[in-house]
This record gives C-alpha cells, structure tokens and sequence, in this order.
C-alpha cells in the first residue's frame, strides 16, 4: 500500500502544474454604474455589461419605464461600494441573458470580499428576484425580509415612502370611476374611456400606463383616439396634433424649429429642435440628453466627452429640466435618432 501511495505521489508531481493548478477566477475592474442592478466591467482588456444575478433594483433610466422610487440612490450606493475596483465574478446557472448581458455573483476582491449583490438587498437597495431559481435564493430572500423589517432603502416607513413619491409625481396616475350599468370610465391626463367592464379594468389600466410610458404626448393622444379614449375637454384637437413651430433657428433647414417629437422626419437633414430635457446619461465617451424617458424611440441629443470642457460646468444639472433649442444633423446610429452637439453655441437653454 505504502509503495502504491508513493507511486500516486510521484505521478502527480510530475504533471504540469496547469494540469493541477485551478482554474483562473474571472475577475475585472468596475468601470461604469448602470442602475442599482448592472455595472460595466473591463475583463481582460474587453468592456462587458454584467446583471447581477438574483436582485432586481429600481431603474434609473429604463427607455419605457423611466424613473423609477430609488433608482437614483440604488445606483449611487452600488457605485460607492464598487466602482473603479477589482471585483471577481462567478457564474450562475447561466451565462448571459436575452441581452447578452453576463449573468453573474460579483464579490469585492480580497481582502472585503463582499458579496454585492446580497449587500444590496441587505441595504434596502433592491428587491430579492425569486422569478427564476438561484443558489442563494434563501439567502437574499431573507436579507430582504430584514431590510423590510428594518424600513431600510425601499422600505423606508414601511413601504409607504415609495407610495407617497408615486402619488406626488402624478406622471402615472390613472383614475377609475364606476359608471350605469356596472361599467367603470378610465381616465388619465384629460382622457377618458367609458364602457370599460370590470375584468377588463386591470388590462386597461396597464395598457395606459405603457402607453404613456413608452409615448410622446402627441403619439399617445392618437393611440388613446384609436382605443377609444375622447379628450375631456371637447376643444382639444387631438386627432391631428401635427408639429409644432418655433422661432426661427438660423444656419438650419427652413426658418423654423420643429418639436423634437417631429425629428423623426428630418433624418440625414439639419434642423433645428426644441423641447424640453427629462433624462440625462453620462459614459465614458459621451453625454446623453433625452426628450423622452424612451430615449430608445425619441431623439437624443449627444455631447462628445472631449467637448464637454467647452459646455457649462456640471451639464446635467445645467441641462436637466430645462427647455432647450438644438441645432444639427439629425442621423440614425443603431437604429436610434441621435443629434451630435459638438459646438455650445448649437445648444441654447430657452425661456420657459
């Protein structure tokens, strides 16, 4: 036995140390926050979107959705405890998602170590996602409980935090009122539906809620004519809401502005645009300023990184929130509209 035993260890010693040596962890650099769920990580040279398995934060910036209760504060949170560090990822159930993002658990090197996905649930930052098996579902699911127990993040006053910013922004709101014949009328921002019956009223309510989310105003007014919604007020021409006119924008096509919802049809042409600024997004190389919170849709305006010296300090704040006047080329890159402002004086702030 001793001879065999010996014989084993000689016969191991004798591999090549790869033949032995564990696999290499997956390890990276944090080089960008998304929202309080997704990060960007450089591995090995090569930029990768990666989703954290398990969790489902509030969005920041979702091309329908928009903002959502602590999509701001889950993302600065996720960024205090991770960006421009080294992280180790280790890999799920599955690779990727539909979105080819990387499916991962991403702990803060050696010597934290912290799990980061379970410290956001811990935090109060994001949801336990318990729709598809994981192997620390008990785990997150009951560091969930204790954040709820403890009001922390999301749930904060017991939940009730989150109720009273939806019902104080209004974007949302949709009201239902019972009406003869046991039929309820729905309506949202000076539009209404009658007829609507009671099984269908949780259809109805969600169809509205996407269609305001995912449309410009004056889109939703001819998708709501063609549901069957009427404007409140019988004034309202909603049926050909048409585009709109501005002051004249020098150095462009014609002598008008056009809304940003009517930049659709002016691609590959020079134009001017204005309207109103809802979302803004930096990355490494770019500044984004949407319209639309369906900046996927809609035109986005897009500041080069290199020439943002030449804009006013902090520009998101100086441009969010703000009605604005663009001047330039309106082009598709990957499929999206987009108006590279290179030059301030192509994008003036205008009197409300």
């Amino acid at each position: 036995m001793r001879r065999l035993l010996l014989a084993a260890l000689v016969f191991l010693l004798s591999l090549p140390v790869a033949a032995v040596a564990p696999l290499a962890a997956e390890t990276g650099v944090v080089e960008e926050i998304s929202d309080g769920d997704t990060l960007w990580v450089v591995i090995d040279g090569a930029r990768a979107t990666v989703r954290l398995i398990g969790i489902d934060a509030p969005e920041r910036n979702h091309p329908t959705i928009g903002k959502e209760y602590y999509g701001d504060e889950s993302a600065a949170f996720l960024s205090s405890l991770c960006l421009g560090k080294t992280v180790r990822l280790e890999k799920g159930e599955e690779d990727v998602d539909r979105y080819n993002r990387l499916l991962r658990f991403v702990f803060l090197a050696p010597p934290d170590g912290r799990l980061l996905n379970l410290e956001m649930v811990r935090a109060g930052m994001a949801r336990a996602y318990t729709r598809f098996p994981f192997s620390r579902r008990d785990e997150f699911v009951e560091a969930e409980n204790l954040a709820r127990r403890d009001g922390r993040g999301l749930w904060k006053d017991g939940g009730s935090a989150e109720a009273r910013w939806l019902v104080a922004s209004k974007a949302r709101s949709v009201e239902v009122y019972p009406s003869g014949g046991g039929a309820y009328v729905v309506s949202h921002r000076g539009w209404v539906r009658d007829g609507t019956e009671r099984g269908n009223l949780a259809r109805e309510i969600e169809w509205v809620l996407k269609a305001r989310a995912e449309s410009s105003d004056a889109e939703f007014a001819r998708r709501a004519r063609e549901r069957g919604y009427r404007p409140v007020d019988p004034a309202v021409d909603a049926s050909s809401p048409g585009p709109r006119a501005f002051p004249g924008a020098p150095g462009t096509r014609g002598v008008n502005a056009v809304s940003w919802e009517e930049a659709n049809r002016h691609v590959d042409e020079r134009i001017a645009v204005e309207g109103t600024i809802v979302r803004t997004h930096r990355t490494s190389t770019m500044l984004y300023l949407n319209f639309h919170t369906n900046w996927k849709r809609y035109l986005t305006l897009a500041i080069p990184a290199k020439d943002l010296p030449l804009f006013p300090r902090d520009p998101e704040a100086a441009f969010m929130g703000k009605k604005v006047r663009a001047r330039g080329e309106v082009t598709l890159y990957k499929g999206r509209l987009e108006m590279v402002v290179r030059d301030p004086r192509n994008l003036e702030i205008l009197p409300k």
